[in-house]
C-alpha cells in the first residue's frame, strides 16, 4: 500500500499518514466536527485503497514512476504562501470585468471575493469552502463528497477528501436566473507543493447560472523554467448537482506550471430536464489525469461536454470520460479536441453506458486529434455499453496531421507558414472555443494556443 510520507511533521510516525496529523490539519482550517470526521473517513478509505498500478486498465498507459508522492507535503498551515500584493493586477482585472460574483483562491486560501448584493438578496450562495463549512454547514454536509464525487471513487479522490481546502461553493435557489458569468480563479504559487481545491455547484429547481473557473500559476516563468521547479501536486474535485429544469454553463480552464502533476475527479448529476454545457480546457501541467463523469438521473436531461487541449514538450494528458444514461429520454454529446506538438502525448478513454430501462437515449462521443509533430502520440479509446434496445449511440475518433493543400493555398496568398499553422490550429479548436460564453476567456485561450504554436 502506498502511503504519503510526511517526514517534516513530528505527528507522522514511521512514514505513515496518521490520524493525529489529519486532526491537526483540520484544526488549522477551523473545521467543524462533521468535516473533521469526513476527513478521517477519507483517511480510512485512503489506507484501504491500493495505489494505481500499470495493471489497472485505467492506468496501464500511465507511468508515474517519476512522480514522488512522498515528496509532496501538504501544509498544515491555512495561510497563503504568495507574497502580499502578488495578485493585485489580477484583482484589478477581475473587478474591471463587472462580473456579478468572483473569487480568487491562492494556495488553498481565499484572497478576496465579491457577490452582487442583489444576488445575495435572492439567496444565492457564492463563497469559499471554509466559509461554507462554518456558515452553511447543513447544506455543505449534505452535498460535499456524498452524491457526486465520493471518497470511495478512487485513490486520488480519497487523498483529496483528506486534504480538500479552498475552492468555490455556488448554490442557486429555486427559480433564480443569474444572467452574467460568475468567475473563480485558483492560483498556486511557485513554492507551493500541493493544492486540493474543491468546487461544489448546486442549482435548485428551475435555476440558471454560468460559471467560469481558471486555474494556473502566477508569474512570468517560461514552461522550461517552471519545469525545473520541484514536483508539485494539484488534486482537485468538481461536483455539479442540477435539479429539475435547471441549466448550468460551466467552463474550466487549466494552465498550471510545468512542474505540476494534475489529478482531478469531476462529476455531474443531472435530474429531470436539467441541462449542462460543460467546457474543459487544458494547456499546462507536466502531467494530467482527469476523470470526468456525467450521470443522467432524470428523464429529459441534456449534457453537452466539450474539451480543448494543447500539449507540447513532453507533456502528457490522460482523460477518462463516462456518460451514464440511467434515466430514459436523455441526451449526451461529448467532443474533445487535442492538438499535440513535440514529444507530447494524450490519451482519451471514453465510454457511454446505457442502463436497463434508459430507452430513447441519444448518446454521442468524439475525440479529434491534430498532430503537429511526428513524435507526438494520441491514443483514443471510445466505448459503448448498452443495456437497452431503443437507443441511438455512436462514437468516433480521428488522428491526423495538417493537410498540405490548405497550407499550400495560404502560402500562395502570402501567409507565412507559422501564421498559417496558427490559423489551422485555431480553426480546429474553434467549434469548442466558441462555446465559451465570455470573450475575455476565449481570447486568453486563443493567446495561449498562439504561444504554444510559437
Amino acid at each position: 500500500m502506498a502511503i504519503v510520507n510526511l517526514k517534516p511533521s513530528p505527528l507522522v510516525k514511521s512514514g505513515e499518514l496518521t490520524r493525529e496529523f489529519v486532526e491537526a490539519y483540520a484544526a488549522a482550517q477551523n473545521d467543524p466536527e462533521w468535516l473533521t470526521a469526513r476527513r478521517l473517513e477519507a483517511l480510512r478509505v485512503f489506507r484501504d485503497t491500493p495505489a494505481p498500478q500499470r495493471s489497472d486498465e485505467l492506468w496501464r498507459r500511465v507511468d508515474l514512476s517519476v512522480f514522488k508522492l512522498e515528496q509532496v507535503i501538504p501544509a498544515i498551515s491555512a495561510g497563503v504562501s504568495a507574497a502580499p500584493g502578488a495578485f493585485d493586477g489580477l484583482i484589478e482585472e477581475i473587478t474591471a470585468s463587472n462580473a456579478p460574483g468572483w473569487a480568487l483562491h491562492v494556495d488553498g486560501g481565499l484572497v478576496q471575493r465579491y457577490l452582487d448584493p442583489a444576488l445575495a438578496a435572492q439567496g444565492v450562495i457564492f463563497t469559499d469552502l471554509a466559509t461554507a463549512a462554518r456558515e452553511r454547514a447543513a447544506l455543505l454536509e449534505k452535498y460535499l463528497m456524498t452524491e457526486c464525487v465520493k471518497l470511495t471513487d478512487a485513490y486520488f479522490a480519497a487523498l483529496h477528501g483528506i486534504f480538500m481546502r479552498g475552492g468555490t461553493v455556488l448554490i442557486v435557489p429555486k427559480g433564480v436566473h443569474i444572467q452574467q458569468p460568475l468567475r473563480a480563479f485558483t492560483r498556486m504559487s511557485a513554492g507551493r507543493r500541493a493544492d486540493f481545491n474543491h468546487t461544489l455547484i448546486v442549482l435548485e429547481e428551475g435555476a440558471r447560472a454560468t460559471m467560469i473557473e481558471e486555474y494556473g500559476a502566477p508569474g512570468d516563468a517560461s514552461p522550461a523554467e517552471s519545469a525545473r521547479l520541484p514536483q508539485a501536486l494539484y488534486n482537485g474535485a468538481v461536483e455539479i448537482i442540477l435539479a429539475k429544469d435547471s441549466q448550468l454553463d460551466y467552463v474550466s480552464i487549466q494552465d498550471w506550471a510545468r512542474n505540476v502533476y494534475n489529478f482531478t475527479n469531476e462529476r455531474a448529476n443531472l435530474y429531470e430536464n436539467a441541462t449542462l454545457h460543460w467546457v474543459n480546457g487544458g494547456m499546462g501541467a507536466k502531467f494530467t489525469k482527469s476523470e470526468l463523469q456525467a450521470d443522467m438521473l432524470g428523464a429529459g436531461g441534456t449534457a453537452l461536454l466539450s474539451g480543448v487541449f494543447f500539449t507540447d514538450g513532453r507533456q502528457q494528458m490522460h482523460f477518462d470520460t463516462q456518460q451514464n444514461h440511467i434515466a430514459p429520454a436523455c441526451k449526451s454529446d461529448l467532443l474533445y479536441k487535442n492538438a499535440l506538438r513535440d514529444e507530447s502525448r494524450t490519451v482519451w478513454r471514453g465510454n457511454i453506458r446505457v442502463f436497463p430501462g434508459a430507452q430513447k437515449t441519444d448518446g454521442y462521443q468524439a475525440n479529434r486529434n491534430l498532430q503537429l509533430s511526428r513524435r507526438s502520440r494520441a491514443d483514443s479509446i471510445p466505448g459503448l455499453e448498452i443495456e437497452a434496445d431503443d437507443v441511438r449511440c455512436t462514437h468516433g475518433a480521428t488522428v491526423g496531421q495538417i493537410e498540405p493543400e490548405p497550407m499550400f493555398y495560404m502560402a500562395s496568398r502570402g501567409i507565412p507558414e507559422l501564421d498559417a499553422r496558427r490559423l489551422m490550429v485555431e480553426g480546429f479548436f474553434a467549434p469548442v472555443i466558441d462555446r465559451i460564453p465570455l470573450e475575455e476567456t476565449r481570447n486568453r485561450l486563443i493567446d495561449e494556443i498562439s504561444r504554444k504554436i510559437g
